[in-house]
Formats: structure tokens, C-alpha cells, sequence
């Protein structure tokens, strides 16, 4: 696991990736804008205060819900990465692992739902857990846990159902569920690591393409060691 976050970190020069950073920084920032000025206004129309004191109200409650929204931040993280994921994986691949054949098609507006209905749950859970903030020992281990569950997942389906057969890529996935859940809670770490979290859906896709290669290196490494096995009663 260690090695596959080296890699994706030691990538960030590339200029293929360098200008999806870019691409991935700028919506982050946009999102951000867009849900300060919907608080400002919502606020201001729901409260009909006047005056200074409305603009307090109004600059506090778009405080409050930029708080919230940096702790949901890995919600949003997931979709942008459903967006920018092809990219990421085929630069990822053309450097480290040259010469695959065509992966298989995914039709786009399939990523991005997928992404968007990653991202809902992934909201849901980060707002179902902001009550527990006031003990945040507990608050950090529901919020991580649930984030890694449903990150690992969506990142580890990125690559592999690019390559896998989908019944065979659960198969995968539900033999090492435990590394990709570990590998969903890194993920959610570098999510709320401010401005770390603005190229979090970079890192992370390739992050989890090599992880996703070291899983199947193994499998194939294991499946090479039955053929070459003697039957048993051999001499």
C-alpha cells in the first residue's frame, strides 16, 4: 500500500497529471464559491433580517456550512474523481504499465452516476456523523470507516472494471475487501487534509490503480504457484 501512494505522489510531475490537478483544483474552488454564495443568499431570504445584524447572520451561517462542507469534502472528492478517472488511470498506466491492451469500454455518463450516487451515500454518511463531532474519537472512526468502506469500493471499481470482467472484479474485490476498505480510508484522510483535498480525487484514482495491480499481481502470482504444483500422490 505504501508503495502504490509513493507512486501516485512521485507521478504529480507528470504534465498529463499536472494538468488535471488544475482542472480538479479549479472545480473544487468553484463548488466551494457556488455553495458560499447559495448559504449567503438562503440565508438571507429564510432569515429576512436587515442591516449589519443580517450580515452577521448570513457570514456566520455561510461559516457554518463551509465547516460542513469541508468535512463532506470526500463526498465531493468522488465525484469529481468519476470525472477526471479515465484520464488519470490511462496516464497512470502508460507510465508504469505500458503495452495493456484497450481496456474495456465504460460508457461515461455510467461513471459519473456511478461517481454521483458514490458521492450521495458518501454525503449522507459524513452528515449523519457530524452530530458525533463533540466526541471527535468517535466522530473520526464512524466518519473514516464509512468513508473507507464506500471509497474503497468506488476507487478500487475504477480501475478494475476496466479490465475485469464485473463478476470477476467482485470476486477480487471481495477476497482483499479488507485492503481496499484500508486503501478507502487513506483516501478519506487526504479528503479533509486542507489543500491537500483540492488534488485528493487525483492522488487518489492513482493511488488506487496500483493497488488494484498489486492485488491482481498477486492473484496471478498465486494461480501461476497451483498450475506449477505437483498432483498430490506425485513422486
Amino acid at each position: 500500500m505504501f508503495g502504490a501512494i509513493s507512486k501516485a505522489l512521485a507521478q504529480l510531475g507528470d504534465p498529463k497529471i499536472q494538468k488535471l490537478i488544475g482542472l480538479s483544483i479549479a472545480l473544487a474552488i468553484a463548488v466551494f464559491i457556488a455553495i458560499a454564495l447559495l448559504a449567503w443568499w438562503l440565508i438571507g431570504w429564510l432569515s429576512g433580517l436587515n442591516g449589519w445584524w443580517g450580515e452577521i447572520t448570513q457570514a456566520a451561517g455561510v461559516l457554518a456550512t463551509l465547516v460542513i462542507a469541508w468535512f463532506t469534502f470526500p463526498a465531493l472528492a468522488a465525484a469529481i474523481s468519476a470525472i477526471f478517472a479515465d484520464r488519470v488511470i490511462d496516464a497512470v498506466e502508460a507510465r508504469y504499465y505500458p503495452g495493456r491492451p484497450a481496456p474495456h469500454a465504460t460508457p461515461i455518463l455510467a461513471s459519473v452516476l456511478d461517481g454521483l450516487k458514490l458521492a450521495l451515500l458518501s454525503l449522507i454518511a459524513n452528515l449523519l456523523a457530524l452530530p458525533f463531532l463533540i466526541f471527535p474519537p468517535l466522530y473520526f472512526l464512524i466518519a473514516y470507516g464509512v468513508n473507507g468502506y464506500l471509497l474503497g469500493r468506488e476507487y478500487y471499481e475504477m480501475p478494475a472494471l476496466r479490465r475485469l470482467q464485473r463478476p470477476v472484479a467482485k470476486q477480487v474485490y471481495a477476497a482483499h475487501r479488507g485492503q481496499f476498505t484500508l486503501g478507502g480510508v487513506l483516501i478519506a484522510i487526504l479528503s479533509t487534509i486542507p489543500f491537500v483535498n483540492l488534488i485528493a480525487p487525483i492522488i487518489a484514482t492513482a493511488f488506487m490503480v496500483h493497488l488494484f495491480e498489486s492485488v491482481v499481481k498477486l492473484e496471478s502470482d498465486r494461480a501461476a504457484s497451483v498450475t506449477r504444483r505437483p498432483p498430490s500422490g506425485a513422486n
